[in-house]
């Protein structure tokens, strides 16, 4: 697993809420066969590693929002 990574996210123009990111990181780890668990409104736990959550500009995607998962 990654220290972070991004988590794939449609709707790149509208800021991601807390269900949206949720959502999408409960659809992601799907894809994967990983194990999640939420712990918090911006923490999750996948395969047993902490991660929190970010929501915000995705770094070189000229303004769309994105939603990452870094190592706590």
């Amino acid at each position: 697993m990654k220290k972070s990574f991004w988590v794939p996210y449609e709707n790149a123009s509208v800021y991601p809420t807390d269900e949206a990111s949720k959502d999408a990181i409960a659809r992601y780890c799907g894809e994967n066969n990983w194990q999640y668990e939420f712990s918090g409104e911006d923490e999750v736990i996948i395969d047993g590693v902490s991660y929190e959550i970010y929501r915000g500009y995705e770094t070189g995607s000229r303004g769309n929002y994105g939603i990452k998962c870094k190592e706590k």
